[in-house]
């Protein structure tokens, strides 16, 4: 099957192949006579496996952007965040091979595809009931995060990309040279920023290229004064959302760390509140958020102002990502519709 035939077919018949293809790739885990129910198909497909022994997360990996190298550096931290402190993430799933990442292929799918397997973790997720004795949770657990990462020395080899691209292309050509202590240039780079517009500009129109553009700006202004601080960068988590992290008996857990990479350590947390802005209580929540943080680990001078600043970097990455994802079924009927909300909240902050 061609790739262009691929992304031709509906939903179901993509998942129906998929699912054959996480099949092949659970017998290499040692994993048989399991049930799987769909959690998300999106960039990754994530897959809730039942068994006799326990429940766990398949995770089918998007092409494309991330290598065999890439995702095991991904599962090498996830094991040492396991091994080395009591935090809750999940706990990645050796094969029969010794590997963290298996490459699993059907003759219904047009390339193999890696994936992995992680044990499950138990939780809610809170959403419209978010509390700020809950973001300051969420706040220690950043600091935690980010002190293991400091403090840890990631194996020969280790691979992430930063965060802080803006296009796919970005984020892969960030891979080779994003070693923590080095950052010097602009972010995102002129390179990816091009890609960016050029997208913009061909699928939506010359103002809205030029409105990201100005955006652009404003978003490198804060890039370079952060970088400048000490302390400021280094390996993230990259996605903590509010649908990543979740609670059980009191604690916070985070999940999803595909995303993971080096970064300012200021874009977890306006990760965690660029989607809270329009709530009632996001004051609260903010400050909930930042003290727990700042208790353990100091905060930027002018964090406030590089915050907004991040805000409109997450949402111009999240307007490339609709329009770089317009082929999927799942974005196809929506894309534009995303995007225009996109551009509207950058056009309003800016």
């Amino acid at each position: 099957m061609t790739a262009s035939a691929w992304e031709s077919l509906s939903l179901r018949a993509q998942l129906r192949r998929l699912r054959r293809l996480g099949r092949t790739a659970l017998a290499s885990f040692g994993v048989q006579d399991a049930g799987l129910t769909l959690l998300r198909h999106e960039a990754n497909t994530t897959f809730r496996v039942e068994t006799v022994a326990g429940r766990f997360v398949l995770r089918i990996n998007r092409l494309n952007v991330h290598t065999h190298a890439t995702i095991e550096s991904e599962m090498a931290w996830l094991a040492a965040l396991r091994r080395e402190t009591d935090l809750g993430v999940p706990e990645p799933v050796r094969s029969r091979e010794g590997s963290f990442v298996v490459v699993a292929e059907d003759a219904g799918v047009p390339v193999p595809h890696a994936c992995v397997l992680m044990r499950w973790l138990d939780g809610r997720f809170s959403d419209q009931r978010l509390t700020p004795a809950q973001l300051r949770r969420v706040g220690v657990l950043g600091a935690h995060l980010h002190d293991h990462a400091e403090s840890w020395a990631p194996p020969p080899g280790f691979q992430r990309p930063r965060v802080d691209t803006v296009s796919d292309a970005g984020k892969i050509a960030s891979i080779s040279g994003s070693a923590a202590a080095s950052f010097p240039g602009d972010h995102p780079t002129r390179d990816d920023a091009e890609r960016c517009l050029r997208l913009v500009e061909a699928l939506i129109s010359a103002d809205a290229a030029a409105l990201v553009a100005d955006a652009l700006d404003l978003v490198r202004e804060t890039t370079r004064r952060l970088a400048q601080t000490p302390g400021s960068f280094g390996l993230i988590h990259g996605d903590l959302h509010y649908e990543n992290f979740l609670f059980h008996d009191g604690a916070v857990r985070a999940i999803d760390f595909d995303d993971c990479g080096w970064g300012f350590h200021l874009y977890d947390l306006a990760v965690t509140l660029w989607e809270l802005e329009e709530r009632p209580r996001y004051c609260e929540l903010r400050d909930a958020l930042l003290d727990a943080y700042a208790e353990r680990r100091d905060l930027p001078h002018d964090h406030t102002t590089h915050l907004q600043a991040l805000f409109a970097l997450r949402r111009m990455q999240m307007l490339t990502w609709a329009l770089e994802s317009r082929r999927h079924p799942a974005f196809r009927d929506r894309w534009q519709a995303w995007a225009r909300d996109e551009l509207e909240a950058i056009a309003a902050a800016t």
